[in-house]
């Protein structure tokens, strides 16, 4: 009996011990069966999906340098991923805050929801930034931080 390969479309012979056996022998397709089932075992099983959680914890303390020498070795890597975040920033009708263009001057602020303004998703806030209190050596200014209300 032959069946046809879930990942390439080949045809191939299942083997006798796997009488459902869907992907055939090529290492790709074996990648591609087992992806699949760790997908399913990652959504289905709350113990696995923990200790994989962990296992990547443990993996990323003890190589805590591997995406600085990731990036350092690949230069070219870093270009395309920088190049690819501007494209998507530019898709985004959000301006995006950068460190330096801030005005603000060091010192203790409040940042509070805008009540004018709810929140659009649940990925950003629109915010009012005051001083936490009057005698603060932070002024407010508002020539320098538009204000959402005007």
């Amino acid at each position: 009996m032959t069946r046809h390969c879930t990942c390439c479309g080949e045809p191939f012979k299942p083997r006798p011990q796997v009488p459902d056996q869907a992907f055939c022998s090529a290492p790709d397709c074996q990648r591609a069966r087992k992806r699949q089932w760790q997908r399913a075992k990652l959504q289905s099983d709350p113990d696995y999906r923990i200790n994989q959680r962990a296992a990547q914890q443990a993996w990323s303390q003890r190589n805590q340098d591997y995406w600085r020498n990731y990036r350092d070795a690949r230069p070219e890597y870093v270009q395309r991923n920088r190049e690819q975040q501007r494209s998507r920033d530019l898709g985004r009708n959000v301006e995006l805050a950068k460190r330096d263009a801030c005005d603000l001057r060091s010192g203790l602020y409040r940042i509070t929801q805008h009540p004018a303004l709810p929140r659009e998703n649940g990925d950003s806030w629109v915010v009012e930034i005051t001083p936490v209190c009057v005698t603060c050596p932070v002024q407010r200014s508002t020539d320098q931080v538009p204000h959402a209300g005007g």
